[in-house]
């Protein structure tokens, strides 16, 4: 069932994404590095990244509370991005796509609650 949740997940991610660059007329990204801001953005989702899987390995999560503090992280994540993105680069427009990325996530995080 989980594979089923990230595997629909991903498709409307991509659905999503076509979607919103083609109707709001958004570039993509030509290199990894230019999703984030600076050198300070990508360090600091580094260290979150390393902090989230200390606190799952420290504390020992398994099962759909993995996976569901998987997609809850994810969209934390994507909010942070959001507002950086919204207060240095309006003008692109790139923040709508990490909001829309972050309602899919918490949309994953609901159905596993649920669903599992």
């Amino acid at each position: 069932m989980i594979v089923s949740i990230i595997f629909a997940s991903f498709i409307a991610a991509g659905i999503m994404d076509l979607t919103l660059r083609k109707k709001l007329n958004i570039e993509k990204n030509e290199k990894f590095m230019d999703q984030y801001i600076s050198k300070k953005h990508f360090i600091f989702e580094i260290v979150l990244i390393v902090l989230f899987l200390t606190g799952i390995s420290t504390n020992g999560y398994s099962g759909k509370y993995l996976y569901m503090l998987l997609f809850l992280f994810f969209s934390v994540l994507f909010v942070i991005r959001a507002a950086v993105e919204f207060i240095f680069l309006r003008d692109k427009r790139k923040h709508i796509i990490s909001f829309a990325y972050t309602m899919i996530c918490l949309l994953c995080a609901l159905a596993i609650v649920l669903l599992l």
